[in-house]
Parts: structure tokens; C-alpha cells; sequence
């Protein structure tokens, strides 16, 4: 027998799939259409950028999912903040890893990083109007 997931879990599930989809697509987009115009430097930097942000996004994603599954047996917010600045740990040592080794083009590293920000207004901006439009339709 298996579980069904009550309707608003299901559409958060949704909701942060779509976010990760448009997250990839706003990077490949931004690489491509940067390179030929800014250069190589600046492109790779963002592809850096955005799969770093991507992959700190779905470790987070996956850790909050644990934390509510198992939030009636224990604290689980110490376990939460521990592997919150050991992400951030990871990310910076990544960060300084590949500024070391390659050159890095800061605007285009900050581009990269942005894009699960920018993926998570354009997918939550677009719901609330899905849903306006709905309810005026409703209204109407």
C-alpha cells in the first residue's frame, strides 16, 4: 500500500521541480547567448556559477524534505543550521578551488549564481497570475 501525497505537498513538489527546470534553462541560455558576445571566460563562469547554485538548491531542497519527514522525533533545526554553513563551507571551497586553478570572470559568476533567484520570482510571479487569472475568470 502505498501513501498518496495530500494535494497542496503535491503542487509544492511541482513547483520546486519547475524552479529547478528553469533554473537549467535560464543557464544554458545564459551561457550560449553570452558566449559569442562576451566571450568564453564570462560564459564559463556563469555555467560555474549556475550549477553551483543549482546543486547547493537541490542539497538544500533535499535536506528540507528530511527535516519534515522527521520532524515529530527530534530538534531537527541544529541539524538543519549544522548543514547549512557546511554548505556554504562547500561552495566557498569550491569557489576558491576553481578561482585558483582558472580564471574567473566575477559578473559572470554572480550571473550564474543568480539564476535559481531569478528562476524562483519568474515561477512564483507566474502562479500568482495563473491563479489571479483564474479567480477573475471564477468571479466573472
Amino acid at each position: 500500500m502505498t501513501k498518496s501525497k495530500p494535494k497542496n505537498q503535491e503542487n509544492e513538489y511541482v513547483v520546486l521541480r519547475r524552479v529547478e527546470q528553469c533554473s537549467l534553462v535560464l543557464i544554458v541560455l545564459l551561457v550560449f547567448i553570452s558566449w559569442p558576445f562576451i566571450g568564453w571566460n564570462f560564459a564559463r563562469s556563469a555555467l560555474i556559477g549556475g550549477l553551483l547554485s543549482l546543486g547547493s538548491f537541490l542539497v538544500l531542497k533535499r535536506t528540507v524534505f528530511g527535516i519534515v519527514n522527521r520532524i515529530g522525533t527530534h530538534n531537527p533545526m541544529i541539524g538543519f543550521a549544522i548543514k547549512f554553513y557546511l554548505r556554504l563551507l562547500v561552495l566557498a571551497v569550491l569557489l576558491v578551488a576553481l578561482s585558483m586553478s582558472i580564471t574567473i570572470h566575477l559578473i559572470g559568476l554572480v550571473a550564474g549564481l543568480s539564476t535559481v533567484m531569478v528562476s524562483i520570482i519568474g515561477v512564483v510571479l507566474g502562479r500568482s497570475f495563473i491563479e489571479f487569472l483564474g479567480n477573475q475568470a471564477k468571479g466573472a
